[in-house]
């Protein structure tokens, strides 16, 4: 495509999202259609790159002799604004009607943090980059700010989310002033060479994973439990654009500055794995445990988050031993679940959402109406989601995770034992966790989505209120709809995204590999087929899909065929007492996952408090994040945060603010004029 069409498309995706935010100021409909137009110019325009194998720059201003502001979209970043572009167009379709209840501000403020983002993947140089860095993080505070409930709660995690930001702001530019040093320009985001090498190279790794790391949520940096305290307290499409694409910026940078440093060090490896690791670990178990609509997808974003960290190791470590192939495997593992996740991810929030708003509570034990008066869209989409966030195959999850493992599995490729041992233990705590996300993701389904009465028509409400209602729920169906589509086609169509992460990754990793790793095998034609190695694994996505498909119609034909299904009910064991009068004292979210909490007693700090009601012991939900519970879950990392960083960091604000900020303008005079003249020495020193 020629260059023009290209920059027609760049200059439509900026022109509507400012259109849009602008008219959210009047209408909030009109300006999430506009949203959703952005999104469809976004998606052309990355995939026109990916497919053309284009590069385009644009250079808007000089910064110093040396640097300027640039747009640059190259296949790379083009990956990344696709993933993104898909995300954003399904979360406004829903906005659209989900959004009736809420300030028209939201709107401008949502797709303010969209186009910020926007600005993050075409930026050419490390100016740009934090402007549009900076100007998301800030959206994205106020965008917290609206949400409903305690108001104290969600102030307080606004500016919890703020922190941690700001924090992450902090240590990126601290790596970007490394590679400044190293690389004497700002506009080493437009490059395909080295940025860094030697000691300065383990500076900006170590800055760079602290800083992407904090935007992503992985440990240690879990222990605060900012991201699932601020993404759960988000109106539910702020919720989904912060889990599925503001932590995607964090994985964009992390992997854009690894891959051009140089030469890689072992121990680099070794740490991302373990962070990696004990991220999906921590994560899953969390979620496993958590009772909260949208504190659970929460927590599975940092475990999948982790497991993208500990593709990021392995292809270090791939790298420094030169093992070419598995190296390309990895990276491309990091890429595919990037995007497989941000799809179920965005997918999963918006509908736990949706459940919230009807069923009025974000307590996965409450007992609500159906989700939607069009159940069949609602439950489908969820099924499909939670399947795909287990690893079920042959749906987006279940590839990217399958690639993931497939080379930690390979770790006895490594060249020395400590390698072959920390790769082998991070693929089974990896495996674990896949495991026990299948609770979470059950627990999300089971009694999020399908625990429900049935709906009727309640007094008091008209039945053109009603019917408002029902065409609201259907509307809203309608984004469900395209998720599934999207899940199922990013897992059955697993070879053509395999072929996107390729382009992408073709400037990293020298050429485009995807026929290394795509063939025919066994019957199975060519380009079906996803190898993991020469010998290792395979298998065909899209094979497993019509084989599935034909294993589900058989019982389904004879189902049809022997007339209606008999049911037969009886009752459930209830430790030897009677039996209760209602199925939630029987049924419910927490007592599906106690057995966990009583098994891991010593990471959960799991304690009994017996709260008696009348004569009956029994759960009761105070708020979304604190219960009084016969079983309550402590979490002991966020304790040892609390203590050892939370009252240390008082302490030592008061002693500046004694010593150093007494209340005197002399003072302040004299620290302005002392942080001007160091400013001024160092561009005297290193820019001029």
């Amino acid at each position: 495509m020629p260059d023009y069409f290209l920059t027609v498309f760049l200059v439509a995706t900026f022109a509507v999202f400012g259109i849009a935010i602008a008219a959210g100021t009047v209408s909030k409909r009109a300006s999430y259609s506009l949203g959703a137009l952005g999104s469809v110019f976004g998606a052309a325009l990355s995939l026109a790159v990916l497919l053309g194998n284009n590069t385009l720059s644009y250079t808007l201003w000089s910064i110093t002799q040396s640097s300027s502001a640039q747009i640059v979209i190259s296949s790379f970043n083009a990956y990344f604004l696709l993933i993104s572009s898909l995300v954003w167009f399904g979360t406004c379709i829903y906005s659209i009607r989900y959004d009736d209840d809420y300030p028209k501000s939201l709107s401008s403020l949502l797709l303010l943090t969209i186009l910020s983002m926007i600005v993050i993947l075409v930026s050419g140089d490390a100016v740009l980059f934090l402007i549009g860095w900076e100007s998301m993080t800030i959206a994205s505070f106020f965008m917290i700010l609206e949400g409903k409930g305690n108001k104290k709660g969600v102030l307080n995690a606004a500016y919890l989310f703020l922190a941690f930001g700001e924090g992450s702001s902090v240590f990126i530019m601290l790596a970007f002033s490394g590679i400044f040093a190293s690389f004497h320009s700002l506009d080493f985001l437009s490059t395909t060479s080295v940025i860094a090498t030697g000691p300065i190279a383990s500076w900006v790794f170590v800055t760079a994973l602290v800083g992407f790391g904090l935007k992503m949520g992985i440990a240690p940096f879990h222990m605060s439990e900012w991201l699932p305290i601020a993404h759960s307290s988000a109106p539910s499409n702020a919720s989904a654009l912060l889990s599925a694409t503001l932590t995607l910026m964090g994985v964009y940078g992390l992997i854009d500055i690894v891959t051009h440093l140089a030469p890689y060090e072992l121990w680099w490896g070794w740490i991302a794995l373990a962070i990696g690791g004990i991220s999906a670990m921590l994560g899953a178990l969390f979620a496993s445990a958590s009772e909260h609509t949208k504190g659970l997808p929460a927590y599975s974003t940092i475990e999948n988050n982790g497991l993208i960290v500990v593709a990021i190791g392995a292809y270090i470590l791939a790298s420094y031993y030169n093992l070419s192939l598995l190296a390309d495997l990895a990276l491309i593992a990091a890429l595919y679940h990037a995007f497989s996740h941000s799809v179920s991810k965005g997918s999963m929030f918006l509908l736990m959402g949706w459940v919230s708003k009807i069923k009025g509570s974000f307590d996965l034990n409450a007992l609500g109406p159906a989700v939607s008066t069009s159940k069949l869209a609602s439950y489908f989409a969820g099924l499909v989601t939670v399947l795909s966030l287990a690893a079920v195959p042959p749906l987006a999850g279940f590839v990217s995770e399958w690639m993931i493992l497939e080379v930690l599995f390979q770790s006895f490729r490594f060249g020395d034992v400590g390698s072959q041992i920390i790769g082998t233990l991070v693929g089974a705590v990896a495996a674990l966790a896949a495991g026990i996300i299948i609770v979470a993701m059950t627990k999300a389904y089971g009694f999020g989505i399908l625990w429900s009465r049935p709906q009727s028509a309640r007094p008091g409400i008209s039945s053109d209120n009603q019917a408002r209602g029902s065409k609201r729920s259907e509307q809203i169906s309608q984004s469900f709809i395209y998720f599934i589509a999207l899940i199922i086609g990013v897992g059955v169509a697993a070879p053509g995204i395999f072929l996107l992460a390729s382009d992408a990754s073709a400037a990293i990793l020298n050429g485009n590999v995807f026929s290394n790793f795509v063939t025919g095998l066994l019957g199975v034609p060519a380009y079906f087929v996803i190898v993991s190695g020469s010998p290792f694994g395979g298998f065909s996505p899209t094979f497993i899909a019509i084989f599935m498909l034909g294993l589900l119609t058989v019982p389904f034909l004879i189902s049809q065929m022997g007339g209606r299904w008999r049911i037969r009910r009886t009752s459930g064991w209830f430790s030897g007492r009677s039996q209760p009068n209602t199925p939630l004292d029987l049924y419910n979210s927490f007592g599906y996952s106690t057995p966990i909490r009583i098994m891991l007693r010593f990471l959960f700090r799991t304690k009994e408090t017996i709260l008696h009601v009348g004569t009956v012991r029994k759960a009761v939900m105070l708020s979304p994040e604190e219960y009084f519970v016969e079983l309550e879950v402590l979490d002991p990392f966020k304790k040892v945060y609390d203590v050892l960083f939370g009252k240390w960091l008082l302490s030592f604000s008061e002693l500046v603010g004694r010593k150093f900020m007494p209340g005197r303008l002399s003072n302040y005079l004299i620290y302005i004029m002392v942080a001007l003249i160091f400013v001024m020495l160092y561009i005297l020193v290193t820019v001029l």
